[in-house]
């Protein structure tokens, strides 16, 4: 029999809920550094472009992509009409599908996905300048607006 899978996301809670942003983490399968290949960032970093100005799925606060893992900070739009788990779901199997047909990478990422819900007194803007500072706490430049794919969407504050 197989170990039953621990549960990182509340059970009860309404994941469609649209007036909530989420502090995301996504990694990649077995943290294998993918994205330290610009054009596969360089890809990732195009999806959450289209999805959130184009698709209008989500509203984008912050986004950063590291070598083995993906931070977002977003909310869901009130026209998208499904839940967090939906919208990462989705995500993730087109980038697999493109990056797996193109470069045989399989699999991309792992199973799950972790979320913080941002609380009322949680600052936004906060939360953003260290998601966008990753890339400076791991040395990688010394500040964030030197590494291409660390963004903050100042707009979305607005």
């Amino acid at each position: 029999m197989l170990p039953k899978r621990k549960q990182i996301h509340l059970a009860d809670y309404d994941y469609t809920n649209i007036n909530d942003v989420y502090f995301l983490t996504i990694c990649t399968y077995n943290k294998k550094k993918y994205f330290k290949k610009t054009e596969f960032a360089q890809y990732i970093a195009k999806e959450i472009d289209f999805r959130s100005r184009v698709a209008h799925e989500v509203t984008m606060f912050a986004h950063c992509i590291m070598p083995d893992h993906v931070h977002l900070l977003l909310k869901l739009n009130e026209g998208y009409g499904k839940s967090l788990p939906n919208w990462i779901a989705a995500f993730k199997k087109y980038n697999s599908r493109i990056l797996s047909m193109m470069h045989n990478i399989k699999p991309l990422w792992q199973a799950n996905f972790y979320e913080h819900i941002v609380r009322k007194d949680e600052s936004l803007k906060s939360i953003a300048e260290y998601i966008a500072n990753n890339p400076v706490r791991m040395n990688f430049v010394p500040q964030w607006q030197e590494y291409q794919f660390s963004k903050i969407y100042y707009n979305s504050f607005l």
